[in-house]
């Protein structure tokens, strides 16, 4: 079964009289799976963001160091016990940790249980209790399939309407009776799940919520895949190899270098036409069956530069134009980055304000990921 990417969608309301939410969302897209936390700080405003996103960063820190997802978990439970018995920042959570094939484990811990998301409505899971070191910690194990998904939200929706009409809160029964009557109870209405729920929640407050409002709606779909390869093998014997995997992958195909270029299309038994650039962009190449090929360090260079205003792009060139674009548009960036060495762009012939091709791809896969991607960077 292909691999699947989690797709997700949320919206946020601040308590009344807070410019801060002290709900913090994480979503963080790893080769192995997907981790997502919804946390919610103790008070309000700052004060409750901060504890909220301490305690999202100290979970993802501890797997990034190797522990397990339930070691990861039950340490934060721990920690967190501790600050509640000490007055210390304390955060409500929901954490799921969901793999490529859709398998996937939930830990809730004093917070409203997910709903799996199905084309037949809203489904309950059946949590168990797991009793750690003083501390519930609510658990399940599912499977969700292509186009399945889960809808968590912090208890400033099911607690909407306390003490004005709704002695115990809207509640979860009101939350799955909403969208049912909305018909928005589906995966095919996850973008817009998360704001008719805010607001619906905000409407029995006078559209002043007394707590913070988070809705995250998730969905499962088949990845859109980018993979970028860009200068030669560092091994000349491991060319043939390389190229031919990456010309059996699935998705765009990009290739920034001259060289590298070259070497590509005399594996695929063509010739590259060459389109020079115009005002001092770089010139980019037309190979059939690849999607871009262009310069290489430089253009990437000016893709690095552009990144975050991407408005700008057409200016830097056709190049660097159509990768933005691509970017856009993946979940998934795979980098194919040779290590051979080009003299052009040693320490001392480099030029000014160009960074290195392993430095300037590594600069990119980190703004990929905060921009909730999958970033994978391959040597080769």
């Amino acid at each position: 079964m292909p691999r699947l990417f989690v797709d997700d969608h949320s919206m946020q309301l601040c308590k009344s009289g807070h410019r801060h939410c002290g709900d913090a969302v994480f979503v963080t897209h790893r080769q192995e799976s997907t981790i997502v936390i919804l946390a919610d700080g103790i008070g309000s405003g700052i004060e409750a963001r901060a504890a909220a996103t301490l305690s999202a960063e100290y979970l993802l820190s501890m797997i990034h160091e190797g522990f397990t997802n339930i070691e990861a978990t039950r340490a934060l439970v721990r920690s967190l016990r501790h600050a509640k018995l000490n007055n210390g920042p304390w955060a409500a959570l929901n954490a799921a940790f969901i793999a490529g094939s859709g398998e996937t484990t939930i830990y809730s811990y004093e917070s409203p249980q997910p709903f799996i998301l199905t084309a037949r409505g809203l489904e309950s899971l059946l949590f168990q209790p797991l009793h750690w070191d003083g501390e519930v910690v609510q658990e399940v194990s599912t499977h969700l399939r292509p186009n399945e998904g889960l809808l968590m939200f912090s208890d400033g929706v099911t607690q909407a309407g306390l003490g004005r009409g709704l002695p115990r809160g809207w509640g979860e029964a009101g939350v799955r009776s909403f969208l049912a009557n909305a018909r928005l109870d589906k995966p095919a209405h996850a973008a817009d799940i998360p704001a008719a729920l805010a607001r619906k929640a905000a409407s029995f407050n006078d559209n002043r919520p007394a707590d913070d409002i988070t809705v995250l709606a998730l969905v499962l779909r088949k990845p859109r895949v980018l993979h970028l390869m860009t200068g030669p093998p560092g091994k000349r014997g491991d060319t043939k190899k390389v190229m031919t995997a990456f010309l059996a992958t699935e998705g765009l195909k990009v290739v920034c270098g001259g060289t590298t270029t070259h070497l590509l299309a005399e594996q695929m038994g063509v010739t590259p036409k060459v389109v020079p650039g115009k005002f001092g962009a770089p010139a980019h190449y037309e190979l059939d069956g690849i999607d871009l090929a262009s310069e290489g360090t430089v253009t990437l260079n000016r893709v690095n530069n552009v990144f975050d205003t991407p408005e700008l792009a057409p200016e830097a060139g056709y190049g660097v134009n159509r990768i933005i674009e691509f970017f856009q548009q993946a979940d998934e960036v795979h980098f194919w980055v040779g290590q051979a060495v080009n003299p052009a762009h040693s320490s001392t012939l480099k030029p000014a304000g160009i960074r290195a091709r392993n430095e300037v791809v590594a600069e990119l896969a980190e703004k990929l990921r905060r921009a909730r991607k999958l970033a994978v960077i391959k040597k080769m």
